[in-house]
């Protein structure tokens, strides 16, 4: 009887435990918020607008990976955050999606793509302080240039585009449900990048004869914040990007052009945007030619398409072999010569 009695009360007990157990959700539904960024993808010279369709297109893919950061107003500092990994598409475009926990009250939103090759991104944790750069370019480049003494000269690699969206103010009401963030405008939001993409060409007599072309643009934003979009106008410098070959005009002329990535020109009135194209021939020379193409920036071409299509043509002189019999030495048998480009 004794030994029926304590099961029973030890039974009781186990059953008054179960019965004042209470499951809890690991997440606070009504602090949890669904939040969709679509992203704009309709980029001038990468994705549209192309100056000729025929050529080589820029390399590009839709981001993997969107960090959404809610900042308190009042420090400035990142008060939640979520990295959105979900795509998907409808009607409007690509968009990433998912959660973001946060209480309510009043906040600041930045969104942007994460994982960028060029592009990298400094002071993060601050809505105001968030910028976008990119790195100056590697020793050995630097080394093959032939038209670049000065070491105070900082020439950076092109940014890949960054998509960004950004809202000052961002509040969070009350809710005891699982709600939607939107934009001011009751709408998803939508990232646009802050890089542009210009296409450019120039005419070369003697383009046969060219083994690799480079351009440096002077005149440059290095850096562009991305709670406004605006480029840094302390921050000069000159971008480095590959030239290729283009459309054959005759036996012994043809384009070469490229599609490079900025951030943006200074607008100084007084900044003078200069071009060296910086080209290796296929018998071992290294020629360059600088032109100023402050102008061209301005015309509707440029505001309007971003193409700048340069009027001047470069002439890559023959070499002279005539002497000893019209001998021609290989190209191991030349020395590095440094010589301007006849414009």
């Amino acid at each position: 009887m004794a030994k029926y009695l304590l099961m029973t009360t030890a039974l009781l007990a186990v059953a008054a435990a179960t019965t004042h157990c209470e499951r809890r959700p690991l997440v606070d539904i009504s602090q949890t918020h669904y939040v969709r960024v679509y992203v704009d993808e309709n980029l001038k010279n990468v994705t549209t607008g192309f100056y000729d369709p025929t050529l080589h297109k820029p390399d590009y893919s839709s981001p993997d990976v969107l960090r959404v950061v809610l900042y308190d107003p009042t420090s400035g500092k990142v008060a939640a955050e979520r990295y959105l990994r979900n795509r998907d598409s409808d009607d409007r475009g690509t968009f990433y999606d998912g959660y973001v926990s946060a209480p309510p009250g009043n906040y600041q939103l930045l969104t942007y793509n994460f994982g960028t090759e060029s592009t990298l991104i400094r002071n993060d944790h601050l809505f105001e302080g968030a910028e976008a750069y990119t790195e100056e370019i590697s020793d050995y480049l630097r080394s093959q240039l032939s038209s670049r003494a000065d070491p105070a000269e900082r020439i950076v690699y092109v940014p890949d585009h960054l998509f960004v969206d950004q809202h000052e103010t961002l509040q969070i009401p009350v809710s005891q449900q699982v709600d939607t963030l939107y934009n001011a405008q009751d709408d998803h939001f939508t990232a646009g990048s802050i890089v542009k993409s210009y296409y450019l060409q120039i005419r070369v007599k003697g383009a046969k004869m060219i083994s690799t072309a480079t351009g440096l643009l002077t005149g440059m934003a290095g850096s562009a914040g991305l709670n406004d979009g605006a480029i840094r106008e302390d921050d000069p410098v000159t971008v480095y990007f590959e030239m290729e070959p283009g459309n054959t005009i005759s036996e012994d002329e043809a384009y070469i052009y490229t599609t490079f990535h900025t951030f943006g020109k200074l607008p100084d009135q007084s900044n003078e945007l200069s071009i060296t194209f910086d080209i290796k021939t296929t018998d071992g020379r290294s020629l360059t030619a600088t032109l100023d193409i402050t102008d061209k920036f301005s015309e509707p071409e440029a505001i309007e398409q971003q193409w700048l299509l340069l009027d001047q043509v470069l002439n890559i002189p023959e070499i002279d072999g005539s002497e000893g019999g019209g001998f021609v030495p290989g190209v191991d048998d030349w020395e590095d010569i440094e010589t301007d480009i006849i414009i």
